[in-house]
């Protein structure tokens, strides 16, 4: 609290220290408003031109030039591949406080005949630190959801509706910069409308200042408006699928979505103030067939759940200006989602061939589900000198998510007159989370730069399972577990640039504290301090090529579902039971990758994990398949990855690319030996077409050969996407049409074939639909068309405002 006091005080005397001062501050956008870094802007005298002062824009764009004395100027901005641009003439007086300069720049090859070329952002950039995907302006993104969208970043595959990297499901998805390990991420992202993105960032190697849980980050960054006045986007999605559900005993063939949207910003002045509300309505399917080899007999199951979800996603926000250096926002987000799925699973028992029956039963269950999410954030930024990276970060975070689960499971015989057999099993969730944090940025020359900052964090998780036999409660499949766990972390990170060599180390630790009881049990009390080393090298070779290293140390912590030590039932058949008695598993990651125009164009990776968390550990008692998640092996994991651009003039563009990955497991369970390795092949590949009138056609796929995840052998699976758009009205209005999972090639065919249990299981869900999309932006966009008209690099696109 100390810390904090002086921190505030700090802030304080900094704002105060500014009033004296006379500062040129502003933006550099370009001709789609998205921030331009590292222009060269120049204050020149308004008479004879010459140089006064310069400053170059940071990556946001932002730019500051300090301690301005009075006269007559004009900002010059110049920035590769851009026309050179001059503001109006502006004076500065002794009583003037400050000056902002919003400066828009044009495409150096703005004009061709009648035809306008617009800057835009490339689909991919490679940052120091990670890949960036740029979806704004996908066809195929528009009316998807947030799962769909993530499908698009080379290697990162949706298996069984759950995000994995290659097949590799230790990932961590964050949004907008902040982690969520204590939701069901994947269920999140389902519901996510995906016109809500403005990109994906990929970080394969995190570093010092990210949190050392999970392998490889996924950052999804929202979108957020920049321009100055009032915009807005508002979007209507409607779409539908067609399939034929005979097979599981269905006659449904239709299944529709809707996803109505809206985006406002306004900003002026010192304010910005941000908003988006989304409300998604659909129906959907999920069908699973399942084979099991019990003994003699094979229990053959065929369930169809047809899934009827709607939710509202909302986020509201502010920063406030409060000088050129400090700025303070805050932040309001959530989502409400309740889902419906109305399971129907019929059992056949017959011998192996399938000759003889000797039985048959269905399991109906009738499952309700509500989510609410809530969080709200208080944000500190001060630059200590702006247009450098000298800054102080300071964000405090609470959240609370509301998870209730009733299953209504009815089971009876297939013959006339058979007794049913009611339970119900409910599960009620309440999780709370506060998390501070701190971040210090210090350069200390233009080629040395020191990071460091604190985090902590608190969450407690009350889950209570309820389970009632014909209404009557069962005391053996009933319980309550309280999970509580603190994690403090503290980080350093050093970065220095020697010649043509880059180099990066940092060093984390992390103390977490977990305990966890039942029925005033307690099962789970632990105090832990690990160290997280980092680092990485890339040397610089001519203008093109360059080599890169990189090395962490992470970690992934067991969730507190995984140790939670009652039953969950999926089916009569089929149910989960977590273990409190989990460790957590410890990875190094090691890649060396050869990059061209700073894109992975060759990469080569290993990691291994020891203590590994198998999640879907299979366990046969009686007729009855359980899973639990035990520390049972050591994991390897090689893969060998080559990119490649594509580009044809201004016409084409897109890329290509192929992993070569070996999976490998080691164990001990059962009293077994399981040593099991498997080489696959992924290629994935994305083309964009961009032809005359405004139309843009995009073509995405990706194929993955039969690979090993855990006990856990998967058949070859891919997927095909279309998306095609039109823009009209000076670019406010956009038509997209997409079309997902063309040949229907994402359903999962799983063998599990360990000890006693023989279990083959077939899964496909709504991924083959298509989906029409119109958008329309509003509010300040006439002013940018009446700009783009100009040819002309002098022109009023360059607003400054003199106080």
């Amino acid at each position: 609290m100390k810390q904090l006091c002086l921190s505030l005080a700090f802030f304080s005397l900094t704002s105060l220290s500014l009033i004296a001062q006379i500062t040129v501050s502003g933006t550099v956008t370009d001709d789609n408003n998205q921030p331009v870094g590292f222009a060269s802007v120049a204050l020149i005298s308004s008479l004879d031109s010459q140089l006064v002062k310069g400053a170059l824009s940071a990556e946001s764009g932002a730019f500051a030039i300090n301690e301005v004395g009075p006269g007559t100027y004009r900002l010059l901005v110049n920035m590769l591949g851009f026309e050179t641009q001059y503001t109006e003439p502006f004076t500065i007086t002794a009583e003037s406080k400050n000056v902002s300069a919003d400066i828009n720049l044009k495409p150096s090859d703005n004009v061709l005949g009648e035809a306008l070329i617009t800057a835009k952002r490339p689909l991919f950039e490679q940052k120091a630190d990670r890949l960036i995907m740029n979806v704004a302006n996908s066809p195929i993104a528009s009316g998807g959801t947030a799962l769909e969208v993530l499908q698009k970043m080379p290697g990162v595959l949706v298996v069984q509706e759950r995000v994995t990297l290659a097949g590799n499901q230790n990932v961590a998805i964050w949004i907008d910069g902040k982690p969520s390990q204590y939701t069901d991420m994947n269920a999140v992202l389902r519901d996510m409308p995906g016109d809500q993105i403005d990109r994906v960032e990929l970080i394969t190697q995190p570093g010092a200042r990210f949190d050392a849980s999970g392998g490889s980050i996924i950052n999804i960054v929202l979108k957020r408006n920049a321009n100055l006045g009032f915009t807005g986007t508002a979007a209507m999605t409607a779409g539908g699928s067609i399939y034929d559900q005979t097979e599981a005993g269905s006659d449904d063939r239709n299944y529709y979505r809707l996803n109505p949207s809206l985006n406002l910003n306004y900003r002026k002045g010192q304010w910005n103030l941000f908003g988006s509300y989304s409300y998604f309505d659909r129906t959907s399917f999920h069908i699973i067939n399942v084979d099991r080899f019990i003994g003699q007999e094979l229990y053959s199951q065929t369930g169809y759940t047809p899934d009827f979800t709607t939710s509202h996603n909302y986020r509201i926000g502010a920063d406030f200006f409060a000088t050129n250096k400090t700025t303070v926002g805050v932040l309001f987000r959530g989502f409400t989602r309740s889902n419906e799925g109305r399971g129907r699973n019929v059992t056949d028992v017959t011998d192996w061939e399938g000759t003889q029956q000797f039985g048959s039963f269905t399991t109906l269950n009738n499952t309700v589900s509500d989510r609410n999410n809530f969080l709200t954030n208080l944000n500190v930024k001060h630059e200590f000198e702006p247009g450098t990276e000298h800054s102080l970060n300071f964000d405090l975070d609470y959240s609370q998510y509301d998870f209730s689960n009733i299953s209504y499971l009815n089971i009876f015989q297939n013959e006339p007159g058979s007794t049913e057999s009611l339970s119900e099993q409910d599960v009620q969730q309440p999780i709370k989370l506060y998390v501070g944090k701190l971040d210090y940025t210090l350069p200390i020359d233009s080629t040395f730069k020191v990071e460091t900052g604190a985090k902590s964090s608190f969450a407690r998780i009350d889950n209570d399972l309820k389970f009632l036999r014909s209404g009557v409660l069962d005391q053996n499949l009933s319980n309550a577990f309280l999970y509580e766990e603190n994690i403090n972390a503290g980080y350093v990170n050093l970065s220095k640039k020697l010649g043509k060599l880059d180099l990066n180390g940092g060093l984390r630790a992390e103390q977490t504290v977990v305990s966890g009881k039942t029925q005033g049990q307690q099962v789970l009390d632990r105090n832990y301090l690990q160290w997280f080393p980092s680092a990485s090298a890339l040397y610089h070779i001519g203008e093109h090529f360059g080599l890169q290293g990189a090395y962490s140390r992470r970690v992934n912590r067991p969730g507190f579902q995984e140790q939670n030590p009652f039953a969950f039932f999926i089916d009569s058949l089929t149910y989960t039971q977590g273990n409190p008695q989990l460790r957590p598993e410890v990875s190094n990651n090691g890649q060396f990758t050869v990059t061209y125009d700073n894109q992975p164009f060759i990469r080569i990776s290993y990691q291994k994990t020891k203590d590994v968390i198998i999640e879907n550990a299979p366990r046969l008692e009686g007729t009855r398949t359980f899973t639990t998640a035990e520390n049972l092996a050591q994991y390897e994991r090689w893969a060998f990855e080559l990119n490649f651009p594509i580009k044809f003039k201004n016409i084409i563009d897109g890329y290509g690319g192929n992993q070569f990955i070996r999976n490998s497991y080691d164990a001990e369970y059962l009293d077994q030996r399981y040593n099991r390795s498997k080489w696959n092949w992924l290629a994935y590949g994305q083309i964009n077409v961009n032809l005359p009138a405004d139309f843009k056609l995009e073509l995405s796929g990706w194929y993955l050969t039969p690979f090993l995840e855990e006990f856990f052998e998967i058949q070859a699976i891919g997927g095909l996407s279309f998306g095609a758009s039109k823009t009209f009205w000076n670019d406010r209005g956009r038509l997209s049409l997409s079309i997902n999972d063309i040949l229907y090639t994402q359903p999962t065919t799983v063998l599990v074939d360990f000890d006693d249990v023989l279990v083959n299981f077939y899964e496909r869900f709504d991924s083959r639909n298509a989906r029409l999309t119109f958008s329309y932006r509003f509010g300040n966009t006439e002013l940018k068309s009446a700009r783009r008209r100009s040819t002309g690099s002098e022109n009023e696109s360059s607003r400054v405002k003199v106080e």
